[in-house]
């Protein structure tokens, strides 16, 4: 949630320096227009606009991207919840408990450390995936 209002907050302010990106290009299309501006120095403005305006909307496709994949991610997991809640009272594993809440399990090659055998074990859940313990 907090990654979502920053990623929020962070794409208006991008936005809003867009929109003051634009009035700038015009104001000094303005001013050269009126002859109050030189020519030289309008168009080192209108490339410093538009090189800054570049990389505006780059960052804008880019926070658009993660904060779509945040809300994904928060759906996801608000949807796990959802389904951990059905089982908190839980007292055995039964097939479909166990399909619905888990997408896979993978068993890892056994080995010893200090005469014990061990073997690693993952559990990916539905909706988070692998979850470290």
């Amino acid at each position: 949630m907090e990654q979502t209002k920053a990623l929020r907050a962070t794409l208006a302010a991008v936005d809003k320096r867009l929109a003051e990106l634009e009035k700038l290009v015009v104001s000094a299309y303005e001013d050269k227009v009126k002859g109050v501006m030189p020519e030289a120095l309008c168009v080192q403005l209108m490339n410093r606009y538009e090189d800054e305006r570049r990389g505006k909307l780059e960052q804008r496709t880019q926070l658009t991207a993660q904060l779509e994949a945040t809300q994904e991610d928060e759906q996801a997991t608000d949807e796990w919840l959802a389904v951990i809640r059905d089982y908190v009272q839980l007292e055995e594993l039964d097939r479909p408990t166990l399909l619905r809440l888990v997408k896979r399990i993978e068993i890892g090659e056994k080995y010893e450390i200090a005469g014990e055998t061990h073997r690693d074990i993952k559990i990916y859940y539905n909706f988070v995936g692998y979850v470290e313990l």
